[in-house]
């Protein structure tokens, strides 16, 4: 080990006092390469390059190169430009798909290294190089699920966090204290794509729904064959993912914890959804729950709400919330980015999540086989389910004036994609309503309105009396107008906008479940001719 010294006296003397550890509340020791010398002493300073240390003979330098930094103090090293890390399912199929195309948009060039590993970790290597083939960017996916992901995050081990599900309260704290800053703040969160978790049997099962019910104690072990649902007399064979993983977060959240169940210790568990997704095609008699990206040959499952709603995952279902176990696929970061690394590398890391929001990386994300938070319209004609779940809804306080009402003001009408949500308790739009203002304000931009007008329609649950819905439905409903008002500026007079508040009348999520009463709470944008 070579060591550069600035106010040591004596080579002879430090390498005789290198064990000669002086008390300090950020102290490291640093250790040659093949480990036969070793110091410890105060962590003076570290430049990226080079450590600065205070020992009991003086200050001195070592090449960050020679050594490697143990303990608690010890600065994290970054290599490559910026780190991402997260879930299988992301870190295999969307970040590909978004690399390529985030490199095709600047004219770069984008080369996937030979992959490698950190301990256990899967590293897969990219290099983006300008066109000359200099250097821009050296960027690596780590493969962890959502909970390792965030830690990787917190511990500074990661730049970027990719999770299929949404931070927990628990994360948050930890981020929180530790001075990272609040991650549901939009300068942290970011929602990618939108995905849905899907149950797949195999295309031969016709099993024509599930309930949630059912789905619970089919992955508990209580249901174990398929007679048991009106299928044939065979043994039920469970596949799901392991438990570090946001999809098997997200489907106790959403199936298991609901019904008070847990997954049985017979399921077969992987750690990936390509190889989950192979044993259900080729098994007869096998159920599993995957991303809607991974469905590739299998049939998934219409579900079955407690109130008879039925809901079949589409695209369309999906981007409006209204399918039962659709989720957002997130990218978060930290304070770190903003000050905690330095700016070209950090530069380069937010000029990516840029990219991810707009138009061009949200077809990057639908091209990988997730569902892009891209703008799509759907007929009124074309929406029976809805019209059916309005008539299956008990009726509580709604009359049948008032469901006339909603059908008078919503025929002939083509409904957007773009579905407005609230953080809970809160009237501060959630985080994918606030990056979908400004995409539906380009939407209105970019196509011709003449003649049409906007329907901004705000819908509730079923808690509370029908007039106390109706009105806060309508609050609701005016201030996303007010949003869009405002971002369209100058142009806002251009479009003609109706309000109205709808209340209870047309839930598309059974009010018994906390998770329904969410579905119910939003706001609809429809496009229809101008009265």
């Amino acid at each position: 080990m070579h060591l550069r010294l600035k106010t040591i006296p004596l080579f002879g003397a430090l390498m005789a006092c290198l064990s000669v550890a002086p008390a300090s509340a950020e102290e490291v020791t640093l250790r040659s390469l093949d480990g036969s010398v070793a110091m410890t002493g105060e962590l003076v300073s570290f430049d990226g390059d080079t450590y600065t240390l205070n020992v009991s003979l003086g200050e001195f330098s070592v090449s960050a190169s020679e050594v490697i930094c143990e303990g608690e103090f010890c600065p994290i090293i970054v290599n490559s430009d910026f780190r991402l890390a997260g879930a299988s399912t992301l870190a295999q199929i969307l970040m590909p798909s978004l690399f390529q195309d985030f490199s095709g948009s600047f004219g770069l060039r984008l080369t996937a290294e030979a992959p490698t590993s950190l301990g256990d970790v899967p590293v897969q290597p990219y290099i983006f190089s300008l066109p000359d083939g200099e250097l821009f960017a050296d960027v690596e996916v780590h493969t962890l699920g959502s909970q390792a992901a965030f830690a990787s995050l917190l511990q500074g081990k990661s730049e970027i966090a990719l999770s299929s599900r949404a931070i927990t309260s628990a994360e948050l704290g930890a981020f929180s204290n530790s001075g990272l800053g609040d991650l549901t703040d939009g300068k942290f969160q970011l929602v990618a794509a939108l995905d849905g978790l899907i149950v797949i049997v195999p295309p031969e099962n016709t099993i024509p729904t599930l309930s949630v019910r059912e789905l619970s104690q089919v992955f508990a072990g209580q249901i174990t064959n398929w007679s048991q649902l009106g299928g044939s007399n065979a043994p039920i064979n469970v596949y799901r993912r392991d438990d570090e993983s946001g999809s098997a977060a997200d489907f106790n959240a959403m199936v298991m914890n609901t019904n008070n169940a847990r997954f049985a210790a017979s399921a077969t568990t992987f750690t990936d959804d390509i190889n989950l997704v192979r044993a259900v095609s080729s098994d007869p008699n096998g159920i599993g729950f995957t991303s809607i990206a991974y469905q590739q040959s299998t049939r998934a499952v219409p579900l079955r709400g407690t109130c008879g709603f039925v809901s079949t995952p589409s695209e369309f279902t999906v981007k409006t919330g209204e399918y039962p176990l659709a989720r957002r696929v997130y990218l978060y970061t930290t304070n770190r980015m903003f000050g905690g690394i330095p700016k070209e590398k950090a530069d380069k890391a937010l000029g990516f999540l840029q990219f991810v929001k707009s138009d061009a990386g949200q077809d990057a994300a639908e091209g990988s086989g997730f569902v892009s938070q891209l703008i799509s319209s759907l007929p009124i004609a074309m929406q029976g389910q809805r019209l059916v779940n309005t008539m299956l809804a008990e009726p509580g306080d709604v009359s049948p004036t008032d469901i006339r009402e909603m059908v008078s003001e919503l025929s002939g009408a083509t409904r957007l994609s773009s579905t407005f949500r609230f953080k809970p308790n809160a009237t501060e739009l959630d985080a994918q309503a606030r990056g979908d203002i400004p995409r539906l304000v380009a939407y209105l931009r970019n196509n011709d309105f003449a003649g049409r007008e906007l329907l901004i329609a705000g819908f509730s649950d079923a808690a509370g009396g029908s007039t106390q819905n109706a009105a806060l439905s309508r609050r609701r409903a005016q201030q996303v107008h007010d949003e869009i008002q405002a971002a369209l500026g100058g142009d806002a007079g251009n479009y003609s906008f109706v309000v109205k508040g709808f209340g209870e009348v047309s839930p598309q999520g059974c009010n018994d479940s906390l998770a329904g009463r969410s579905v119910n709470r939003r706001v609809e944008v429809w496009v229809r001719e101008a009265t």
